[in-house]
């Protein structure tokens, strides 16, 4: 099976986007990569939407700021406003490994992604 790439998106790509970044890659061996919807180019963007076999929210109302074309990809994982202010703040990390391992474990994620 090959190895699944995520990119996770946030406002400012350095907090909930870094941890979830850090618990797909570390937890379950995902390809992930973290980005800014604010902070990154449209440019970008774009190429790390068309690199990544699924993209991740941690706020359903970022999805406006990603092409329509990558619809298909979507994921809302919805962790709320940043009140962490730290990728590895251990309560965000919990919070993180809580909703992707509820999802991943019972293999609905895995699934979700494998379907790109």
């Amino acid at each position: 099976m090959k190895q699944l790439k995520v990119l996770t998106i946030c406002q400012g790509g350095n907090c909930r986007s870094v941890c979830l970044g850090f618990v797909l890659k570390y937890k379950y061996n995902i390809d992930a990569v973290a980005a800014s919807w604010e902070k990154n180019t449209k440019r970008t963007l774009d190429m790390l939407c068309e690199w990544a076999d699924k993209i991740i929210f941690v706020e359903a109302q970022f999805i406006k700021y990603v092409p329509k074309k990558y619809s298909k990809k979507f994921i809302v994982i919805e962790l709320g406003p940043d009140r962490w202010g730290n990728s590895l703040h251990p309560e965000l990390i919990n919070i993180c490994g809580q909703l992707l391992g509820g999802v991943i474990e019972t293999k609905q994620l895995q699934d979700r992604l494998a379907k790109s």
